[in-house]
């Protein structure tokens, strides 16, 4: 089969490219929605903090320690909450999900009425640790991180947001540190959740290394 891109609008572009490219790895941004309106005639709390799932995501450099993720404000027809939350505060946390909470990142993926919060929405809980922001008490992983970048590319509304990671925090029934003092993260408790096409999520297989 020989597909020609150019014949195909942005959706069946994406569609292709979400069953093709795989596993990808999912951002879970939390980012800070403000002072509302809303919130000051007494909306809960849980709506200062927006959490949304993205999978066009992965690491970028070292030094410093950065991370990339790409927002399609185009296909979304207006500018999604985390690119404007970003954008007047830079501060976020990103976090990674286990294969176990798939339907709690899809949930977080839903466009919601004002006043809705989709940590409540899925069920999760915030704790506070050391950054401004607090994180997700059930995700293994989250890193404390600041949008340092916005770029625009292709010829829809689509940025890439590049994020520099000023803290990480790790669950200890996944990390260790070796002989050496380095880290070593034990895959099959992390057990990270993977995105593949057409709305599914996968969990990673056996791991191979080889010689």
């Amino acid at each position: 089969m020989l597909i020609s891109f150019a014949e195909w609008s942005e959706t069946e572009a994406y569609l292709a490219f979400s069953q093709l490219i795989v596993p990808r790895p999912v951002a879970w941004v939390l980012s800070d929605n403000g002072t509302s309106p809303g919130a000051q005639a007494g909306q809960p709390a849980m709506v200062r903090w927006n959490l949304a799932p993205f999978s066009y995501f992965n690491g970028v450099t070292s030094a410093p320690p950065m991370l990339m993720f790409s927002v399609g404000d185009g296909m979304a027809g207006r500018l999604k909450d985390t690119h404007r939350n970003l954008r007047r505060d830079p501060q976020c946390v990103v976090h990674i999900a286990r294969s176990t909470q798939a339907q709690a990142v899809q949930d977080t993926a839903a466009e919601l009425p004002w006043g809705v919060s989709e940590i409540d929405h899925a069920g999760l809980e915030l704790t506070a640790w050391d950054w401004p922001l607090p994180r997700l008490a059930q995700a293994p992983v989250a890193m404390g991180c600041v949008a340092t970048q916005f770029t625009p590319i292709g010829d829809t509304a689509q940025t890439l947001i590049f994020l520099r990671i000023e803290r990480v925090w790790v669950q200890d029934e996944i990390a260790s540190f070796d002989a050496n003092g380095r880290l070593v993260i034990d895959i099959a408790a992390y057990d990270p959740l993977a995105r593949v096409g057409r709305g599914g999520y996968a969990s990673l297989g056996p791991v191979v290394r080889p010689r």
